[in-house]
Formats: structure tokens, sequence, C-alpha cells
């Protein structure tokens, strides 16, 4: 039943950013609000069975359509973009988010990849805490590699100072020029 429940959550997800653009939204921006929003999975076992996200378990969590289309809490905020630039072999696309001490920043980054055997375009998303803590996409917190196999990218981190994140999204290596999506939720 997983499947036509994702698909229904897409549908109302996708009609949920037509809502708010006057253009219609990518795949791309739809798979990253979806699984933005999306919650851990909590297990039978103590401690959980699942471990951090993504793993074998349980993928980037389960969706949750009402954490993903709101109404969202007060206190909650979130921003998107919709592929509209695209990055070639070494650019790099920076912005700012405030955050708060206390909040929670979830920042996950979606691209459609060209077919192949292979990843053929590989982007970096990189954030900047405002203690000065670098965090690598769907790498454990302090880790110097990135992901290299896959096109969706995330960072989850309890902020402990308040001040500016930097987000940036890098393109590693592309053989064409690549748009992205990226979904920005800080609560």
């Amino acid at each position: 039943m997983a499947t036509p429940l994702v698909a229904g959550c897409a549908a109302v997800t996708r009609q949920f950013l037509m809502s708010r653009s006057p253009t219609s939204p990518g795949a791309a921006l739809v798979k990253a609000m979806l699984i933005n929003g999306a919650k851990q999975m909590i297990g039978q076992y103590a401690p959980a069975e699942a471990g951090a996200p993504p793993d074998n378990s349980q993928g980037f969590e389960r969706i949750d359509l009402a954490a993903t289309v709101g109404p969202y809490n007060q206190g909650t905020t979130v921003v998107w973009k919709d592929e509209n630039t695209a990055l070639e072999t070494g650019q790099t696309e920076e912005m700012q988010q405030a955050v708060v001490a206390g909040q929670t920043l979830k920042v996950t980054l979606v691209w459609t990849d060209p077919a192949g055997e292979a990843l053929q375009n590989d982007l970096d998303l990189i954030v900047t805490t405002p203690d000065g803590q670098e965090l690598h996409g769907n790498m454990a917190p302090g880790a110097a590699a990135f992901d290299r196999s896959n096109n969706v990218e995330q960072i989850n981190v309890p902020i402990s100072t308040a001040g500016q994140a930097k987000i940036a999204v890098r393109a590693f290596r592309t053989l064409a020029p690549q748009p992205y999506a990226l979904v920005v939720r800080v609560s």
C-alpha cells in the first residue's frame, strides 16, 4: 500500500505548490518537499532498530503529508527553490537562513539525474551552522567525505547557536548543466 499512498501524497503536494506559484512545480521539487516533510519511523524496540536516516530500513523516513503541506506550526518556516538555475562543474550557489537556538534545520536537495548506470551529475549539499560546524548531505556530523552515489541529499541538524546558517549547493561533477530543487525547513 506504500505506492498508492505516496502517489496520492505527491498529487496533493503538487497541487499545494501550484497554488503558491505561477508555474508548474518540477518533479524534483515535489520529491524534495515529500522527503523534507517526512518523519522518522519509530519501531517497537528500544533502542529503535532504525538508525539515523537515510538507512536501509526507512530511507529518508516516513511521508507525513500534514508536515509537508501544512498548516505549519507557529515558528516553522519552509522555503523552496525549484530548478531555477543549473550548475556546472565547480559552480556553487549559496543562501542564508536565519535560525534560533533550539530549532532544527532540515535541508533537502534533489535533482533529476540523466539516465545511466551510475550517478551522472553529482551535486553536494553543504550546511554551515552559526557555530561554524560544516555538514555534508547524507553524511555523519564531522565527516569530511561527500555522498557520491545519490541524487537526494539531506541534512537535519539541531541548532545550538542563533544566527545565520549558510546553505550551499556545489556541482562536484556534471556532464551538462544540472538544475536542482532545494527545500529548507526551520522548526
